[in-house]
């Protein structure tokens, strides 16, 4: 594959792997605008204005920054909707529970990695599975407290010698997550919180932290990881509505690995990582047909 290609490939694939990260992992509904019983579009396009630090994997000491717009579509259909949390209530919807398809992701990890010096550079990772919600007390978009489990299946892709996909594993975690809306209202300020437990599975951890007898060096001893408990995870948001189509908002993770199934992998070099950034957020084209919603998050 020309070498032009391959870096085509390569942004592309981080500008949509951080989508998924920012908008599952970090911002939740903590970045979604707060609306009354109104009319809004059917669909709207809204430019993610992002700059991010992001460690290349949990337990490495390294991290790189990302400074990228990625674009995204808000549709409010009768049967589903997509907006910055992906496909939701396509299964099943009440004022208690929600079943969503639940997206997640890593960018790649090239070799200039310290740890992993030598070893072969990891691919981008994508993550779909099935999702739940509870919402403890019922829906209230300005106050609401729910808890999230999820179970994805995990995979890499590729671009060294075309499009390459491999199943890596599973990758699952409970959330619960608090979100407000109307203490600060006036302000049109939005406030969340987010503490998380996750889990994997043995394949998905050989993908990071396995290391294999022709990567052995010193410092670096043969290592097979288990499946169990992957960490966990807090995090809190702040989001502002500058004007009827700019949002601003910031947002930090502390992700901790002590304990793991694979905290003992030479590859592991930081129990503790953090992930931090800033969003603006711009509405730039919206559909004519306009739909009602209320009490709801969009």
């Amino acid at each position: 594959m020309p070498r032009f290609y391959r870096l085509i490939c390569m942004v592309l694939t981080i500008h949509g792997f951080l989508w998924i990260l920012h908008s599952r992992a970090c911002l939740g509904q903590e970045f979604e605008e707060v609306v009354e019983e109104e009319e809004k579009p059917l669909w709207e396009f809204v430019l993610f204005n992002t700059a991010a630090r992001i460690p290349h994997y949990p337990g490495s000491d390294e991290a790189n920054w990302y400074v990228l717009p990625l674009p995204y579509l808000i549709y409010r259909g009768d049967l589903f909707r997509i907006d910055r949390e992906g496909v939701r209530g396509i299964f099943y919807q009440s004022e208690f529970f929600e079943t969503d398809i639940s997206l997640f992701g890593n960018p790649p990890v090239e070799d200039d990695n310290e740890a992993r010096q030598g070893m072969e550079d990891l691919d981008s990772l994508f993550e779909v599975g099935p999702e739940l919600k509870w919402f403890f007390t019922g829906r209230d978009p300005l106050n609401e407290l729910y808890m999230r489990s999820a179970l994805r299946g995990v995979f890499s892709i590729g671009f060294e010698d075309g499009l390459d996909m491999a199943y890596q594993g599973l990758h699952g975690g409970v959330n619960l997550i608090y979100n407000n809306g109307r203490v600060f209202r006036d302000q049109k300020l939005r406030f969340g919180f987010n503490l998380g437990v996750n889990f994997t599975d043995a394949d998905f951890n050989d993908y990071f932290y396995e290391v294999e007898p022709e990567d052995v060096r010193p410092g670096r001893p043969l290592y097979d990881p288990e499946g169990g408990y992957a960490g966990f995870s807090v995090g809190a948001s702040v989001a502002k509505q500058l004007t009827d189509t700019l949002r601003w908002g910031i947002y930090g993770r502390w992700d901790n690995i002590d304990g793991t199934a694979f905290d003992e992998s030479p590859l592991v070099r930081e129990e503790n990582n953090f992930f931090f950034g800033t969003v603006l957020t711009w509405r730039i084209y919206s559909s004519e047909r306009m739909v009602k919603v209320g009490g709801d998050v969009e």
